[in-house]
């Protein structure tokens, strides 16, 4: 199975949508998936996703499914407020996944997290692979691709929660340029488990092919 986490278009908060601009990018972005094979297309609740995918869902004759878990939140994107007398460290194992990390924000934002975690296990399952830690158990092979347009804070948590790293830890290492598509693999391995791989990581091909600027707005 492949999962493409596309984030949005340039955005106009404001309105709740893209701007001028943002439309030219989800064109490209249009372009360039048509004639890649996706067989169901996710969107965060939000208008600047929505209507990102609105081309390519014309383009490909496809409907689309709000994920609200998808929505994007302040608490994917603090900074971190570490002092000398502090270390920002955290658990890892291959049986429990990543777990009792510090967090030096200063806020309440370990539920939003969880519930992307919680969430994000659950539609994993739904097409057959079932977390175990850092793997997913196999339980229904299947290739489908599958697309989630989404934002840039959620989505580097969501790629470092794949990645079997800390979201709270790892995302400010991660800037997505808008209408960038990340890429991870399934693969059906025959020893039943596998692991999320990514091919690539904020690809923006067709953005240069329609020789626009590159935006991580």
């Amino acid at each position: 199975m492949l999962l493409y986490i596309i984030r949005h278009a340039d955005p106009d908060y404001e309105n709740n949508t893209i701007t001028e601009f943002g439309w030219e990018e989800a064109r490209a972005l249009a372009v360039w998936l048509k004639d890649i094979k996706i067989d169901k297309i996710y969107t965060s609740p939000l208008g600047r996703a929505i209507d990102t995918a609105r081309p390519t869902l014309e383009a490909k004759g496809m409907d689309y499914e709000v994920l609200p878990w998808t929505e994007e939140s302040m608490d994917y994107m603090l900074s971190f407020k570490a002092t000398p007398d502090t270390d920002c460290s955290y658990s890892c194992s291959v049986k429990e996944g990543v777990h009792d990390f510090v967090d030096f924000t200063g806020t309440e934002r370990m539920a939003t997290i969880e519930r992307m975690i919680k969430e994000s296990d659950s539609l994993l399952e739904s097409y057959g692979y079932k977390r175990r830690g850092l793997l997913y158990d196999i339980v229904s092979p299947n290739d489908q691709s599958i697309a989630v347009f989404c934002h840039g804070g959620f989505g580097s948590a969501w790629i470092t929660h794949l990645l079997g790293c800390a979201p709270g830890i790892m995302w400010p290492a991660i800037a997505l340029n808008t209408t960038s598509v990340t890429t991870f693999e399934f693969r059906n391995e025959e020893k039943g488990f596998t692991r999320p791989v990514m091919h690539r990581m904020g690809e923006i091909t067709h953005i240069y092919n329609a020789g626009l600027r590159v935006n991580n707005r």
